[in-house]
């Protein structure tokens, strides 16, 4: 079909602006105008200014909850990117099988998070035993047996495993097709000048691919700030805190409180970590101009 119009474009803008407006923008409209409310979903909204966000500095289990979710995306940002970028460069050295094991990784992206976690937490469970537990007690090692999803010291650790697993074979498949869409010319040359094996990722691929994986950093940060299901799924947020993220403690708040107000609070709080943390990515990541 030919565009009659310099506007045609736009018309094909409609419907994703449309769903952006109702589906992002929007919500954080009225999460920003409710943070300053005292409002349960059922009275008349209060003015309280800023003393929600007050509210924020004594809140020990919000605190908590920051805390963890660092480690949480830490955690998963090392294996998610690292675990992927690894993957790729051994998968391209594969002489058979390529396209089979980039399935079997990147199975579980497509996967729903709902199966995944509830397959973990009867993998993991103590009482009575998963198979990571009767595994142990059939090999010798029953000093090993742990209740991975209910030991305050190892719980968090454990649930950001969970999550590393089922998205790393995303970021597998990102570097796959980036170390592939290098020019074959640049790859000659550097073989030519005699540059091989892992000189050419650590001096020509992983260079060339360097937005890429900057760009994965960012998605891995923004993904796991915010991440609410596999966490909730396993623990709940539990034993305790242990396993508390920003957005689990940020659910409970409003819809088990039923304190709205505070819970868009924390929603603000959640949005503005996560544009920091990505101006920091972006600042660290700015290639140093030559003196």
């Amino acid at each position: 079909m030919k565009l009659h119009s310099r506007y045609d474009p736009y018309v094909f803008l409609v419907l994703p602006v449309t769903v952006y407006v109702f589906v992002v923008s929007l919500p954080i409209v009225f999460s920003v105008y409710y943070s300053f409310m005292d409002w349960t979903g059922m009275t008349r909204p209060v003015f309280i200014g800023f003393d929600n966000f007050k509210r924020m500095l004594s809140d020990n289990v919000l605190l908590a909850s920051i805390v963890n979710n660092l480690k949480y995306t830490a955690i998963n940002t090392v294996y998610q990117v690292g675990f992927g970028l690894v993957m790729a460069i051994v998968i391209q050295r594969l002489v058979f099988g390529q396209n089979l094991v980039r399935v079997l990784l990147f199975s579980p992206v497509i996967i729903s998070t709902m199966a995944i976690s509830q397959t973990f937490r009867r993998l993991l469970a103590l009482n009575p035993d998963g198979v990571v537990n009767a595994l142990l007690v059939a090999v010798g090692l029953e000093e090993m047996r742990a209740a991975f999803l209910a030991d305050i010291g190892i719980t968090l650790y454990v649930v950001s495993m969970v999550e590393a697993y089922k998205y790393s074979g995303l970021y597998l498949v990102i570097f796959y097709t980036a170390f592939k869409a290098i020019d074959r010319n640049v790859i000659e040359a550097a073989t030519i000048d005699g540059t091989g094996g892992w000189q050419m990722y650590f001096h020509i691929k992983l260079p060339i691919i360097r937005p890429v994986i900057i760009s994965s950093l960012v998605l891995v940060v923004m993904g796991t700030l915010k991440s609410f299901d596999i966490p909730f799924i396993l623990t709940n947020g539990g034993p305790g805190n242990a396993s508390e993220l920003m957005a689990t403690y940020m659910y409970k708040v409003a819809f088990n409180r039923l304190d709205y107000g505070y819970g868009s609070a924390i929603r603000i709080l959640i949005i503005v970590i996560s544009i920091l943390a990505v101006g920091i990515i972006t600042f660290l990541a700015k290639p140093k101009e030559a003196a």
